[in-house]
């Protein structure tokens, strides 16, 4: 941890961040979609943060904003139980098999972590979770966040363990 880190606590925020990356084509892996949606219905009781798609495929994305750092330049998620993020790991499995592309991108809305794991101690159900969802080839993507008195910005892009 580095003394006088920024840190974006904001959750709402983090929604609008990843939409001007992917207007801007920050995001590598996506920039191959032209069309944005927000807020996405998939199921009765779900609704994706972005459907993107262009002429072939059509994407879920999911985004999760991520502000804990218990071990240095070290990101984790969840950093409380979180039933709805393992609900969000389920549903985009169920969404790749009718044939959807998914994804699932970690907001790191620091500057101070160099990679990204899930926090299991924290929730294990989600970590249970999570494991499927890769099984499943739902692609997981983190990138952190450049942060200053003009704004938060997608940065870099991170390494995860899992």
């Amino acid at each position: 941890k580095e003394k006088n880190a920024l840190v974006g606590i904001n959750t709402v925020l983090a929604n609008k961040i990843v939409l001007e990356a992917l207007n801007q084509k920050k995001i590598k892996e996506l920039i191959k979609f032209n069309e944005i949606k927000s807020e996405k219905k998939f199921s009765e009781n779900t609704r994706f943060d972005f459907f993107l798609s262009n002429k072939k495929k059509k994407c879920f994305l999911e985004i999760k904003n991520v502000t804990l750092n218990k071990d240095k330049y070290i990101a984790e998620f969840p950093d409380a139980i979180t039933k709805r993020g393992t609900k969000h790991l389920n549903e985009l499995c169920k969404a790749k098999k009718e044939g959807f592309e998914c994804y699932i991108l970690y907001l790191i809305q620091r500057e101070d972590c160099k990679s990204f794991r899930i926090a299991e101690e924290i929730d294990n159900e989600y970590k249970s979770a999570f494991i499927n969802a890769l099984k499943n080839k739902v692609k997981v993507l983190c990138y952190d966040c450049k942060i200053s008195s003009e704004g938060i910005k997608v940065n870099n892009q991170i390494s995860y363990d899992n």
